[in-house]
């Protein structure tokens, strides 16, 4: 048995822990840049706290508030050089994944020459500024983890990066700061989190610390996420959310995504469609694909739904879980089609050759290998 276990992020989790942001920031700098989206983190007034909380312990801030939902490599190539213009010394991530990640990017990015698209994959350890990260959406899990994601807009290349210094040095889990958080918003990153779990499960590279977290955060997902759905405003339902986010991010960072993922990144760079969206909509042809290779573990996912697997096959057990999962989404009000996500039978060989060119590791990592053919058909079959 051969595993690595690598975790080095400081997790504060816990009601109300935003308003310690000056605290944790002035051990890392003086001179902080918050990283966050256009807009949903003014209106919230988390930008107005974390920036309160900077002030109160003497830390000067500047904002760089041109993040947009999946990351352009030219906005964080604009990150970095505010970032130099301004000489901070520790880069502080508000937001959902993307505000998160390119926090990480710009992190590193100072520290490098040329633009970051230059540095797709996994990267060495180097000198990167102190990363804090706050999440305001119970999704990616990027604070428990050194990936950050971004689309190359020159190749329509949706691709990561990490290094063993783009963990956070603090990550700030704050649950009160999803209670603003939309519907749709809720859906389509809860879900997203569920993927997290259930590829890290599934992938080939999963490991025996991996397998816990994931099982944890799948149930977590399944017992309160259509509560956090039709009652945002309830802390009982956000807050097992937010800490499902965090264990799935940690379970990717340690046996990382598969084909779902792989699927799914092209549609959110050529349509800029919701990460969590193209998940679920490209799942169920690909789940339906693996089997039999992942009847074994969807059997086991089966349960995690509340399925009798008494006297089954696993394979049965297997297509039970799918149809279960599929149903789960439409109750989230998310399309399990591609189709209803504007993609059209004629886009299938690109976003399949797109697939196959950047997401090679995701593919290799899935319970069955899938050829390019393979991935046509799985798109095909998820119009």
């Amino acid at each position: 048995m051969d595993f690595e276990f690598f975790m080095p992020a400081h997790l504060i989790f816990g009601l109300g822990k935003i308003k310690d942001t000056g605290v944790y920031a002035k051990s890392f700098g003086k001179n902080a840049l918050i990283v966050t989206g256009k807009s949903s983190a003014k209106k919230t007034g988390h930008l107005d706290t974390v920036a309160k909380s900077l002030e109160k312990e003497g830390v000067n801030w500047t904002l760089f508030d041109e993040v947009e939902p999946n990351p352009l490599t030219t906005t964080i190539d604009k990150g970095i050089t505010l970032a130099r213009d301004s000489k901070v010394d520790v880069i502080i991530g508000l937001g959902g994944g993307s505000a998160m990640d390119s926090a990480k990017a710009i992190a590193f990015g100072v520290k490098r020459e040329g633009s970051i698209a230059n540095y797709f994959g996994p990267q060495p350890a180097g000198d990167v500024l102190p990363i804090i990260l706050i999440p305001t959406t119970a999704g990616t899990g990027s604070e428990a983890n050194n990936y950050s994601v971004m689309t190359n807009p020159e190749t329509s290349a949706k691709k990561s990066f990490s290094s063993p210094d783009t963990f956070a040095k603090v990550s700030i889990i704050d649950p009160e700061l999803m209670l603003t958080v939309p519907k749709k918003v809720t859906a389509s990153t809860g879900i997203d989190v569920f993927f997290h779990a259930l590829e890290s499960y599934l992938s080939k590279r999963s490991q025996p610390i991996s397998k816990p977290l994931a099982f944890e955060a799948m149930k977590l997902v399944l017992d309160n996420l259509k509560g956090a759905y039709e009652h945002g405003d309830k802390i009982e339902y956000r807050e097992p959310m937010a800490w499902a986010s965090t264990i799935a991010g940690m379970a990717i960072n340690l046996s990382g995504t598969c084909g779902i993922h792989g699927l799914g990144h092209p549609i959110s760079a050529y349509y800029n469609i919701a990460h969590g969206e193209t998940l679920a909509a490209v799942s169920l042809a690909f789940l339906r694909f693996s089997l039999p290779d992942a009847s074994p573990k969807l059997a086991k996912v089966a349960e995690l739904f509340g399925i009798d697997t008494n006297d089954i096959s696993e394979n049965e057990a297997a297509q039970k879980a799918i149809k279960a999962l599929e149903e789960f989404i439409e109750d989230l009000g998310i399309p399990t089609k591609i189709s209803a996500l504007g993609v059209k039978e004629e886009d299938i060989d690109k976003l399949a050759q797109n697939a196959y060119e950047n997401a090679s590791s995701n593919l290799k990592s899935s319970p069955k290998f899938p050829s390019l053919e393979d991935v046509k058909k799985i798109y095909r079959d998820s119009l």
